[in-house]
């Protein structure tokens, strides 16, 4: 008898390209258990299974099933968020973390808000489309004020930093890919 989860995680991890290691980095689990899981023999226990599911970027169902999915809905309760500057502003990751040299996020930043870009590595592209107010975003220390409907676009490793020096709040959708 077949046994779907450790299918369903073979199955992924080789589509994703993806080592036991680093998929059991990305579900914060040990190597050793994802290399139980992947045994015909395995009954991991529901937790385990979602963990695998969310470093994946697929639902349950997705994991478990025969067929390759070709669509991923991630909810916006799964999206890893990140504050900064004492909560003025968030960044959420709505692209599946399987997803490695891709990563788009939500940015919201409240009024007054400065927050360090994290650089990216050589080679790397990034796009700052600003949907909602105006932002100030710094590059190798020259500022770009980025109206609602703008977009501009840098080398993801150089140094940047994103701000609000408005009162009305800020939201954008930030999109690196990494080379």
């Amino acid at each position: 008898m077949s046994n779907p989860i450790s299918e369903g995680i073979k199955r992924l991890r080789a589509q994703h390209k993806l080592t036991q290691t680093k998929l059991a980095d990305m579900a914060d689990i040990p190597r050793a258990t994802l290399a139980n899981m992947e045994s015909e023999q395995s009954n991991p226990s529901i937790t385990l299974v979602v963990k695998v599911a969310q470093a994946l970027g697929v639902s349950v169902d997705d994991l478990i099933s025969r067929q390759s999915a070709h669509v991923t809905e991630v909810c916006r309760k799964d999206m890893p968020v990140t504050q900064l500057d004492d909560g003025r502003f968030s960044s959420t990751r709505t692209s599946p973390i399987s997803t490695q040299k891709l990563q788009v996020n939500d940015i919201r930043m409240k009024a007054n808000c400065y927050s360090k870009g994290v650089p990216h590595p050589e080679g790397s592209h990034e796009l700052f489309l600003c949907l909602e107010g105006t932002a100030c975003v710094e590059v190798q220390g020259e500022e770009y004020m980025v109206e609602a409907g703008n977009l501009i676009y840098f080398h993801g490793h150089l140094p940047h930093c994103y701000g609000n020096k408005s009162t009305k709040p800020v939201n954008a959708v930030v999109v690196v890919f990494m080379a």
